[in-house]
């Protein structure tokens, strides 16, 4: 297989996407057949291991290669074209998917973080506390901690006690889900960035339980404009 090597800029793991693509492309990787290791592939496109696991965790979301413990990552047994209509979603489905998201997060989830500092009840503080120490343990253990996340911003949206806010959260909470465990997957990979998502959940939850409204309104709203600017 020959791949050329990668000139470093930004989101360089999607470049090793389209390298994975290319060769499938030209027969030189074929359905079922393994892929250089980590290492090699990082050699051979100049590019650090960290983005090589960022591409091989998004292909394998996307259900484009298989990942076997202890014997290596190979190409799903799929027909050729099936395989390139995956690739052919994988960014504009998730970079379209993320935004609108975020951008509905954002208009929703940043009032919730201000009536949560006003209207949160002890019993519901007592569930947050909770579910905030389970969310930072497991983004320090660097774990992809999608049901921690996800229930820390619902039990936001809870402490609001605006039944329509967790309606329509329950609506998008399918969506929500898929897309974060594709964000996180790539964000536990990246220690600085792992390390930036702790501190942000950080101060939205310190904001709440110190029943500073406007601080924690400003703290969400700046937690997802991150998400996205890290994803842009």
């Amino acid at each position: 297989m020959k791949l050329q090597p990668i000139k470093k800029r930004k989101r360089i793991y999607q470049e090793i996407i389209e390298r994975i693509k290319l060769a499938i492309e030209n027969g030189e990787l074929v359905p079922g057949e393994k892929l250089p290791s980590e290492r090699d592939l990082a050699g051979t496109l100049n590019v650090s291991r960290t983005s090589v696991k960022e591409a091989i965790s998004v292909l394998e979301s996307s259900g484009i290669v298989n990942i076997r413990p202890g014997v290596g990552v190979f190409i799903s047994e799929n027909h050729c074209e099936d395989l390139l209509n995956k690739f052919s979603s994988v960014f504009e489905d998730y970079d379209s998917d993320l935004i609108q998201l975020l951008e509905l997060r954002e208009a929703i989830e940043s009032d919730a973080a201000f009536y949560a500092a006003t209207r949160m009840t002890e019993q519901q503080k007592v569930k947050l506390d909770s579910l905030f120490i389970k969310l930072v343990e497991a983004e320090k253990n660097g774990e992809v901690a999608v049901e921690e996340d996800y229930k820390f911003h619902l039990a936001i949206i809870e402490a609001a006690n605006n039944p329509l806010m967790k309606d329509v959260m329950n609506v998008i909470s399918g969506k929500m889900i898929d897309v974060l465990t594709k964000n996180r997957k790539e964000s536990m990979l990246n220690f600085k960035m792992n390390k930036e998502v702790v501190e942000e959940h950080r101060r939205v939850y310190e904001a709440i339980v110190q029943r500073k409204p406007d601080l924690a309104r400003d703290a969400m709203k700046d937690h997802l404009k991150s998400i996205k600017e890290r994803h842009s």
